[in-house]
């Protein structure tokens, strides 16, 4: 049984105990174009209220020249005559990589053997500016 069917089945069983008869393709399609959909990053979240955290920030200009000479040389290795060109320059993000670390350590602690990759973070948009009096 794959995921799909496992889904329908469910959502089949819900709507039979709940007394609906079901989703039909008619009723989806009318319910769709009633109202428009608000993006939702999770239940309850709309993707208007987060922003994500990006995982690389962009490196200042004026350090440019020491990490691109450093990466070329590191690249060309045994082979001086090679040829390189850097096109952008960017570094870990360590507000990412806390956050990372963070999440991926509390999904895992009851699972020792487990292994977790986090994909995106978002944080909560600041709507308003906060000034001490």
């Amino acid at each position: 049984m794959g995921l799909r069917s496992w889904l329908l089945a469910r959502l089949k069983h819900a709507f039979a105990r709940d007394g609906h008869p079901g989703p039909s393709p008619q009723s989806s399609a009318h319910h769709a174009s009633a109202a428009p959909a608000i993006p939702e990053l999770a239940p309850g979240c709309p993707a208007t209220d987060w922003e994500e955290v990006p995982a690389y920030l962009p490196v200042d200009p004026a350090e440019h020249r020491i990490a691109c000479v450093i990466a070329s040389a590191i690249a060309a290795g045994d082979h001086p005559e090679s040829k390189m060109a850097v096109r952008s320059l960017s570094i870990a993000n360590p507000e990412h990589r806390r956050v990372a670390a963070i999440a991926a350590a509390l999904g895992a602690g009851a699972l020792e053997q487990s292994s977790f990759t986090v994909k995106k973070i978002y944080r909560k948009k600041v709507l308003e500016e906060t000034h001490a009096a």
